[in-house]
């Protein structure tokens, strides 16, 4: 079963990296540590044995803006938290509020009460409070947070909205089709028989056998099976649509997110471009936090939340700890070169923060851009498939008539 699996390695010259890594099995998770020569010293599921649900984004985001407002206020966080858990509606929130006030209230910090309940938040959110906290940063810091998820936020509604418009519009082509195979195409099968009958008594044809054209033969046969298409669709649909609920917030679905912006025209570099944005934003909250770049490397890589991102960011923290500069990494699976060779750049002029806020207001642009792109690429390409559906169905339709009246013209 796919999962979080967190480590402990050493690399050749003794150094301790630790993290989590996303990976189908424990098994599968010891061999890409392996393969970046890391010799792995502990290697457990992360967070496996627990019943608790992760807050969903809304839930997440209004939680992570109600701190920083109670730590601006300079209000107790106790006081605080239970006054906010009074107040929100029912829900996973309430749950959360009240538990992490009730441990502050038992002598715990924020960061440690929040890695107690580590499976309701983010991956290392608990490292980013302990950060912002020993810098004395931690309202700035958690709104950086907030504007990474707001960037996000517009990231996903922008992908939405790009797809949205053929999507319908296939599914509308589908739903008239499928109205057309079982209301339409019956009756005119049955009119194409009795044609074929008349045809052969006043033998229209002389000599020749008149038969029903292939194309409207598979027409017709297509119109016959229209129910089982139509249920084929409709449980292809259901099923996708139930995928996505149950999977779409565990590991399986981003090894598919990573594929999908690997290898699908289009659509794939949009992803790519939004999932190296977020990853760039992630490293500057890290970096303005007070860690040191390992670490944040190691932030950005859990905020994101993407198999092939965080295998590049071990890859880039491997380098770092052998002495090599950025510059002079290979390209990872979906971060390019010239990120790394960017960010080296920030580091020699001591302006890293501000670097990775270019970095990621780039990449965001890109990834707009090309969603603002993907309709015009992506409608003309529908328009002409359901033009070409169209024309077949006028044809084939048409062809038997043609034969019709080259028959009454008599034998040829």
């Amino acid at each position: 079963m796919d999962g979080s699996f967190g480590y402990r390695a050493q690399l050749a010259s003794g150094r301790e990296l630790s993290g989590t890594l996303n990976a189908p099995d424990q098994a599968a998770a010891m061999s890409a540590l392996e393969a970046l020569q890391l010799k792995v010293l502990e290697l457990w599921p992360a967070g496996a044995p627990t019943r608790t649900r992760p807050l969903g984004a809304e839930d997440f985001k209004s939680f992570n803006q109600q701190l920083a407002l109670l730590i601006k206020s300079g209000l107790p966080l106790e006081t605080g938290l239970q006054l906010l858990a009074a107040d929100a509606p029912r829900g996973r929130r309430v749950s959360v509020l009240s538990h992490i006030s009730a441990d502050l209230q038992a002598g715990l910090t924020l960061p440690q009460a929040v890695e107690k309940h580590r499976n309701e938040f983010p991956a290392d959110y608990a490292l980013l409070l302990d950060a912002g906290i020993r810098t004395n940063n931690l309202s700035d810091v958690l709104v950086n947070l907030g504007n990474h998820l707001d960037l996000r936020q517009k990231l996903n509604e922008s992908l939405f909205r790009a797809l949205a418009y053929p999507v319908c519009v296939i599914a509308a082509l589908l739903a008239v089709m499928a109205f057309m195979g079982l209301k339409v195409f019956p009756y005119f099968q049955q009119f194409i028989r009795q044609w074929m009958i008349t045809s052969r008594q006043h033998l229209f044809y002389g000599s020749r056998t008149p038969h029903t054209p292939l194309i409207t033969k598979i027409l017709l046969d297509c119109g016959a099976h229209a129910p089982v298409f139509v249920a084929v669709i409709v449980a292809f649909a259901v099923l996708a649509i139930g995928f996505w609920l149950i999977f779409r917030k565990r590991p399986a679905m981003l090894y598919v997110e990573d594929w999908v912006a690997l290898h699908i025209p289009v659509l794939g570099p949009m992803l790519r471009a939004g999932f190296i944005a977020r990853w760039c934003d992630a490293l500057r909250i890290g970096v303005v936090s007070g860690l040191d770049l390992p670490q944040a490397v190691e932030l950005a890589d859990s905020i994101s939340a993407s198999p092939a991102l965080t295998a590049d960011g071990i890859q880039m923290n491997v380098a770092m700890s052998h002495g090599l500069p950025l510059n002079q990494t290979p390209s990872g699976k979906m971060l390019p070169s010239s990120v790394a060779a960017t960010i080296q750049s920030g580091i020699a002029g001591n302006n890293l923060p501000e670097t990775l806020t270019v970095l990621s207001e780039e990449y965001t642009r890109e990834a707009q851009t090309r969603m603002a792109i993907a309709p015009a690429i992506v409608t003309p390409v529908v328009l002409l498939f359901i033009g070409v559906m169209v024309f077949l169905v006028i044809y084939a339709v048409a062809l038997p008539f043609v034969q019709l009246l080259n028959g009454v013209g008599g034998p040829g």
